[in-house]
């Protein structure tokens, strides 16, 4: 019954693909088991109003296609090792040009024959040859925004969703969506992986750009409440962008110029950029025509970006450091890849593919430029800078969760393909799996727990220089922390450390500081004190208009030591040793003590 009521509330928005001549791409193999899979592989829509049903798609997005080639070839690597011995797994394959509208559609057609009869009011959309899809589980989409709006949808059939790229931490409240997982990271351990970084190399002033959508204004969020539990780093600035910022337009425009002001006129040791891609590469063109030298903290939205590294003029802005996902090499991908693009006979992915990018001639490898635009040759050497691990531990958690429902062992499965996609969900929440040296379970939220790289450019140290462990530990070259850690002025002349007999105080902004003198009956003991601490208030030894005052006081409080020591005793023995306290007694004593010392002691 929900399919109807969204059919007929949102008959043009929902329960068609668009029918326009350029539609988004679409790839279906038939199989026992349907994998669907969301992908931008391009990332601009063009929808012709009123009617939102005719769609074109521009803005070609080159690694999201070599993302669901991945998936592609995964689900075929399992068909040829037989993980699934009489189960053969199929695929159905979107373009959802990173828009929230087409992503539902899309979703909504993967909902078909999902055991809710009404679902089978939904156009189908698929050529006739086309059976109708049984997927049981999704994998995607890439955005936080697009798979929140997904996941609303699969929730209602109970088909379990697993993200390659979504990081948002709205994402891990089950209550909201329940069949969501991920093979990446939270943001919650993204932003923790930034705080330890920004404490480790010793920056303490940032400022945070983060954008109006699920991604940039809860990481921005998260940040900031890191940073407010730490006593050494202040938070200069806070700039949340709109979600996609069109400086056409003249409102986003007076805010983006609000944003380069505010990074001009900031004291920021470090500026974190915490939004997605298209609005970096704003932010980054903006300085660079500025000429602003700064460093930039990259999150893993961009921080392995081929198209921000390259920006002509980027070596000149000052250097960046970012959280990037864990790289591996799949093994075959790139041969995989490569014999798609020299096969006549390819899938409708691939002919797209090589009809507006076809193969560039061969280059020398100085030459290689593995950026790429409208209609630009693509050098298939270039297919070693896009590795998409996180898509193909997707498609092995789905693998090893259908061998454990359908009971497979080397031979066959025990049970047939007629299971729920809920059954399926279930299994998958329960993995425990370990791919090459990839360790993944999923805790009660569908978030795994799984490191960072630490990635860096434009520095004395480039490339992958470390690591965020999953258990919380930061390695990075002790050489480079040394350096870091010994710089005690900043480029703004803030000072971070101070001498003997002084502290930081602020200099008329809230995180720049001066190095104060420390005020009357205060002290800084050591080189690096950031705070002058009051004086203790006696000092037997110390010179001083309060010297006699204090030489008075010792007086008395050693005549009242004396006093105690001679009374305690007397009053001991005048109350309980009475047989010591009369003449005899003591006169015993003085004599005793004295024929002790060989003193002779006259009787009288």
């Amino acid at each position: 019954m929900w399919c109807f009521l969204l059919c007929f509330s949102f008959p043009g928005l929902l329960c068609s693909l668009p029918a326009a001549t350029h539609q988004p791409l679409h790839e279906y193999s038939d199989g026992d088991v349907i994998i669907g899979g969301l992908f931008p592989i391009h990332l601009q829509p063009n929808h012709t109003f009123p009617s939102s049903r005719h769609v074109s798609c521009n803005k070609y997005h080159f690694q999201a296609f070599l993302a669901a080639q991945m998936m592609i070839f995964a689900i075929k690597r399992v068909n040829q090792r037989r993980t699934l011995p009489n189960v053969t797994l199929g695929y159905d394959v979107y373009d959802t040009c990173g828009d929230v509208s087409l992503a539902m559609r899309m979703a909504l057609n993967m909902c078909v024959d999902q055991r809710d009869p009404q679902c089978g009011l939904l156009p189908g959309g698929k050529p006739a040859s086309a059976p109708d899809p049984r997927v049981k589980a999704v994998i995607g989409e890439g955005s936080s925004e697009v798979s929140i709006a997904v996941a609303r949808i699969l929730t209602l059939s109970s088909i379990a969703q697993i993200s390659y790229a979504s990081t948002s931490e709205l994402l891990s409240k089950k209550a909201k969506f329940p069949t969501f997982l991920r093979t990446v990271n939270s943001d919650m351990v993204q932003t923790k992986a930034m705080a330890e970084l920004v404490k480790t190399f010793n920056w303490e002033t940032v400022g945070i750009v983060g954008s109006d959508d699920e991604y940039g204004k809860y990481g921005s969020d998260s940040l900031v409440d890191h940073f407010n539990a730490m006593d050494n780093v202040c938070v200069d600035f806070k700039f949340i962008l709109p979600a996609h910022l069109d400086l056409s337009d003249s409102n986003p425009q007076k805010q983006f110029t609000e944003l380069m002001d505010t990074i001009r006129n900031s004291t920021a040791e470090a500026i974190i950029l915490f939004t997605k891609k298209s609005n970096v590469k704003l932010v980054l063109e903006a300085a660079i025509q500025m000429n602003l030298n700064r460093t930039w903290i990259a999150s893993d939205a961009w921080s392995n970006s081929s198209e921000i590294k390259e920006l002509p003029g980027i070596e000149a802005i000052g250097s960046f450091f970012g959280i990037a996902f864990k790289s591996h090499i799949v093994e075959g991908f790139a041969d995989y890849v490569s014999s798609m693009v020299e096969d006549n006979s390819s899938n409708p992915l691939w002919e797209y593919h090589k009809l507006n990018h076809p193969p560039c001639p061969s280059a020398p490898q100085e030459k290689l430029n593995c950026s790429i635009t409208a209609n630009q040759c693509m050098e298939s050497r270039c297919l070693v800078h896009y590795i998409f691990w996180n898509v193909y531990l997707a498609v092995e958690v789905i693998a090893n969760a259908l061998s454990s429902l359908m009971k497979c062992d080397r031979e066959q499965c025990q049970r047939n393909t007629s299971f729920t996609a809920y059954e399926l969900l279930n299994e998958i929440k329960n993995v425990n799996l370990t791919v090459d040296d990839t360790h993944i379970v999923f805790n009660d939220n569908g978030d795994p727990l799984l490191g960072y790289d630490i990635v860096a450019w434009n520095s004395s140290s480039s490339g992958t220089i470390g690591e965020y462990l999953p258990g919380g530990k930061l390695i990075l070259p002790p050489n480079l922390v040394a350096t870091m850690a010994n710089v005690s002025i900043t480029a703004f002349n803030c000072t971070k450390t101070c001498p003997v007999g002084q502290e930081l105080k602020k200099n008329g902004t809230e995180c720049c500081k001066l190095c104060i003198v420390c005020n009357d009956g205060y002290f800084s003991p050591e080189i690096g004190t950031q705070k002058c601490t009051k004086c203790k208030e006696v000092y037997l030894f110390g010179g001083g208009v309060y010297t006699e005052a204090i030489k008075a006081a010792a007086v008395l409080v050693s005549s009242h030591s004396m006093l105690w020591c001679h009374l305690v005793p007397k009053c001991y023995i005048m109350v309980f040793r009475k047989e010591l306290n009369d003449e005899k007694a003591i006169t015993d004593y003085i004599r005793n003590h004295f024929e002790q010392k060989g003193i002779n002691v006259l009787k009288s």
